[in-house]
């Protein structure tokens, strides 16, 4: 069975992906960073935001696709 293009260019590059996270998490390095306490805060508002706003645009898409369908018959 042969490969389509896309999936012979995409199994090296995940492979690559791959291996560079491997190597990240296999070696250590001392951090020189500082964050303050509430930058944790932000990050948590920030994704419950964009959860909430996602939701809400699927619900609005949704409730679209039901009414240009139409009823059920």
């Amino acid at each position: 069975m042969r490969k389509s293009p896309a999936e012979q260019f995409l199994n090296p590059l995940f492979r690559a992906i791959f291996l560079i996270a491997l190597a990240m998490f296999a070696t250590e390095r001392e951090a020189r960073a500082y964050t303050d306490p509430g930058s944790g805060a932000l990050i948590w508002q920030m994704a419950v935001a964009g959860l909430v706003g996602v939701s809400f645009y699927f619900r609005r898409l949704t409730a679209w696709f039901k009414k240009r369908k139409g009823p059920k018959v």
